[in-house]
């Protein structure tokens, strides 16, 4: 990302290997806030635009930031998910949640964190961003003690735009019901106290 003569952060060079939900070729060009609009980033007109702009000033060669994310995804393929369209179609099918199929089985349901850095440049000035993948099975990650509950809470907590964005129609029966036959089987068996607790989820974006 480089900033031109308008204060704007601009996409002008990149490389991505594992997108898992987007196309570099859609974003390739566009500013900052363009590239975040046009995916329907939830809350960043309203909520993270200045912030995030007055942010990218601030990153330094010597201070990279570091954040995670997390996603759920139902199909395996970690390059791209291709249960919500075709990566490389010629423009007219649909890409996004619609697409995908509803209440697969939790076999098929996926935990997708993403491990990201800013780090500016010294010589270019350009913030690089990169992202580090993990991905793993619901079921693998749900045999960790207190993860079923943790998880179906911080789902739960997800506002309708939130929601929306990360496609839990098309797949909250199914998750949900299994993570909280889980998290009552851990309680049950001991793996985790009876006084144990669920933290509340911090509010989208955090």
């Amino acid at each position: 990302m480089f900033e031109k003569e308008d204060g704007q952060y601009y996409l002008l060079a990149g490389a991505i290997l594992l997108a898992g939900f987007w196309r570099l070729s859609d974003k390739w060009g566009m500013p900052l806030s363009e590239i975040h609009t046009s995916g329907d980033v939830p809350g960043f007109k309203t909520k993270l635009e200045k912030g995030m702009m007055n942010f990218f000033r601030r990153v330094q060669p010597n201070g990279p930031v570091l954040r995670n994310n997390y996603f759920l995804q139902v199909d395996d393929n970690l390059a791209w998910s291709d249960s919500i369209g075709p990566e490389d179609g010629d423009g007219t099918q649909a890409v996004g949640w619609v697409t995908a199929e509803k209440d697969k089985a939790i076999e098929n349901h996926y935990f997708r964190s993403e491990r990201q850095s800013l780090r500016r440049l010294p010589k270019s000035g350009g913030v690089v961003f990169t992202i580090r993948t993990y991905f793993e099975p619901v079921v693998k990650i749900a045999q960790e003690p207190g993860v079923p509950g943790r998880l179906a809470t911080a789902v739960r907590s997800w506002g309708d735009d939130v929601s929306k964005y990360k496609g839990r129609e098309r797949y909250q029966d199914v998750l949900l019901g299994y993570l909280d036959e889980q998290h009552r089987q851990q309680l049950e068996k001991g793996v985790i106290g009876k006084d144990y607790v669920v933290e509340e989820s911090r509010k989208y974006p955090y």
